[in-house]
């Protein structure tokens, strides 16, 4: 969902007291309800459905504006045309666009269904339930399945992101869960390379509330600690939608990273969520790189440039030590131009040697600016929540290899 979208949902949710709810939520609700009836047959709401019944919780009812799905089977339930039940059911609309939740949502009120009776529902309390029932392994052996069209080798993990996924549930630890904290991770950094590495903060605030966004410079980037991608720059304070990032940043403070998207990346659980207001790095938006160094045993192997990773349509390319571009790709899309050898390629790798020499794997991320200024950004332990293929699929092989068998 765009943030337009996203913003254009929540005032219209708000205006109209419409409860938002998430999976764990829905399973509350659930018992002090009549009835309930899913809004929306597709791929999300026959995906809902299925994670219910994993909680034993029944469904009565499933609707879509879809007329050639009205009449067949979506676990064993008959689907039915959008309508006005009445007043003893509840109707949760599910994970859909932005467009489609808004439609189905003012489509439901036309027909004079109550405020207090629709519910839109967000998935991110379906894996912290799965989670706490003990079946995150499973749960991500289907992930790791539908991805790969493979299964994962919980036994003797040799791929890496088979490795990745292993060591996400079977290696953790307080210092990883600490260098994963954007907050907590600067004093770290800090003692091994000298603060001048560290990009400036502004300020930090427990909650949305304690912001005082007047104070704050024209220009600047607002995030969470606690995750990835949580991200909102502003690169012209005029022009900030205040409201906006009041309701986004509330979103991703409820929410624990670990749960979020399935990926049971175990290591930011524990982190206590807060808000930093950082530096607004000229060009890093558009034009500038980043170089995520993949360090294997003390040494730096690989660095990982990207073009364009705070927006969409992103690139990105492999190449070694001496900037030769190589054949794989893993994440983003392949950039097919060769990018600039950044000037302070060397200072980069020396860095990451020390930051990474008590990891059997870890990735060190830098920015190196225009001003020739070389900033850490953050030190990640699970690229891609072990989610994504490589192309050529071969290189998943031999980037465990580098890792070794976490369990020979």
């Amino acid at each position: 969902m765009t943030k337009f979208l996203c913003y254009k949902l929540n005032i219209l949710v708000k205006m109209k007291g419409i409860e938002n709810m998430n999976f764990e939520q829905l399973i509350t609700e659930k018992k002090s309800a009549n009835n309930l009836a899913i809004v929306g047959a597709g791929n999300c709401g026959r995906e809902l459905i299925s994670k219910l019944k994993l909680c034993n919780t029944a469904i009565e009812y499933v609707m879509d504006n879809d007329e050639s799905l009205w009449g067949t089977l979506v676990e064993n339930i008959y689907v039915k045309k959008i309508t006005n039940l009445g007043n003893n059911w509840i109707y949760v609309i599910t994970p859909a666009s932005g467009e489609i939740k808004i439609a189905l949502l003012k489509q439901l009120l036309n027909l004079n269904v109550e405020e207090k009776q629709i519910i839109l529902y967000d998935e991110y309390g379906y894996y912290k339930i799965i989670y706490e029932l003990g079946k995150t392994k499973e749960k991500l052996s289907e992930l790791y399945k539908k991805v790969f069209s493979r299964e994962l080798n919980w036994e003797n993990p040799t791929r890496y992101t088979e490795i990745l996924n292993w060591e996400k549930l079977n290696v953790n630890s307080h210092l990883k869960t600490l260098l994963c904290d954007k907050i907590k991770v600067r004093a770290w950094v800090s003692d091994k390379i000298g603060e001048k590495y560290l990009i400036k903060r502004y300020n930090e605030w427990d909650s949305v509330e304690d912001i005082d966004f007047d104070s704050l410079p024209p220009r600047f980037v607002l995030k969470l600690n606690n995750g990835s991608g949580r991200n909102i720059i502003v690169s012209d304070k005029s022009k900030f939608n205040e409201e906006e990032a009041k309701m986004l940043l509330s979103e991703w403070m409820m929410q624990n990273y670990a749960f979020c998207n399935g990926g049971y990346e175990i290591q930011y659980k524990d982190i206590e969520a807060k808000i930093i207001c950082e530096e607004y790095l000229e060009g890093v938006a558009e034009t500038v790189y980043d170089y995520n160094i993949y360090c294997f045993h003390g040494e730096p192997k690989y660095i990982y440039c990207i073009k364009g990773s705070h927006r969409p349509g992103g690139q990105a390319s492999f190449y070694d030590k001496n900037w030769n571009m190589q054949e794989f790709s893993f994440g983003y899309p392949k950039d097919p131009v060769i990018a600039p050898k950044p000037e302070k390629l060397n200072e980069m790798l020396e860095l990451s040697t020390v930051l990474c020499k008590d990891f059997e794997h870890v990735r060190v991320d830098w920015y190196n600016l225009p001003d020739g200024r070389v900033l850490f950004g953050e030190m990640t332990f699970t690229s891609w929540s072990g989610l994504r293929r490589f192309k050529p699929d071969k290189y998943d092989d031999i980037f465990g290899k580098l890792i070794k068998n976490p369990l020979m």
